[in-house]
Parts: structure tokens; sequence; C-alpha cells
């Protein structure tokens, strides 16, 4: 992937991540973060740097402030999400400019599929 591309990708991302940080929650910020679970698909390819238990833990943690808000109306992210987050995040970044664009289209395109039969792995991110 051009590296323009990938690096607007993964800044998008990483602002997401950092108004997390900084305290701010809510379903456009998490669906914003959710384009990391690309790197999942990435890694299960065979060309990711991660475990792929720890991504999954990610996408679990995610899908689970999603499933409180909308029990609770609480936003509520825990730091030990936002450490794995930032661990995921880098990840996606490394990944969108180091792995070949036929990997990443594939991937891409299998989350697509996934989230419009809304079979997501652990939560959709659209449509929430």
């Amino acid at each position: 992937m051009p590296r323009k591309e990938s690096s607007d990708l993964a800044l998008r991302a990483r602002i997401a991540l950092e108004r997390l940080r900084n305290g701010e929650a809510d379903r456009s910020l998490v669906n914003l973060l959710s384009q990391i679970i690309i790197t999942s698909f990435i890694t299960r390819a065979r060309h990711g740097q991660l475990d792929i238990a720890d991504i999954e833990r990610v996408e679990r943690g995610l899908g689970e402030v999603l499933d409180q808000a909308d029990r609770t109306g609480v936003w509520n992210v825990p730091e030990s999400l936002t450490d794995g987050l930032t661990a995921v995040v880098n990840e996606y970044d490394r990944a969108l400019s180091v792995t070949r664009m036929e990997i990443v289209l594939r991937a891409s395109d299998y989350l697509g599929k996934l989230v419009g039969m809304g079979k997501c792995l652990n939560f959709c991110v659209q449509g929430r």
C-alpha cells in the first residue's frame, strides 16, 4: 500500500486511540478504532507480528465496551484495553506499510463481507 495511504489510515487510528486515552468514548470513536480488526486477518495470513490471541483480546474488549454501553449507557474503557489497543494500532500501522497490497485487500474484502452479513468476529463495526 502506498505509504501516504497507509499513514493516513494509521493516523486516524492513532488519533482515535489518543481520544480514547483522554477519556472520550462513544460509538463513532469505537467504530473508528474497529478498523484495526483487519490486523487479525493479516496476522492469520502469516503477515503479522503480534500473537493472534492478543488481537482477539482487543477485539473482545471493544465488543464488551459496546455491549456495556448498549446495556447501561456508560462508556467504560479499561486501561488494559487501551494498552492492548496501542499494541494493535502499532501493528496495524506496521502491517499496512509492509504487507503486500494483495493481502491487505483480501483482508479488507473479507471484513467487509462479514460486516455485510452481520457476522463480525466479536462485534459488528457498523450498525451497532
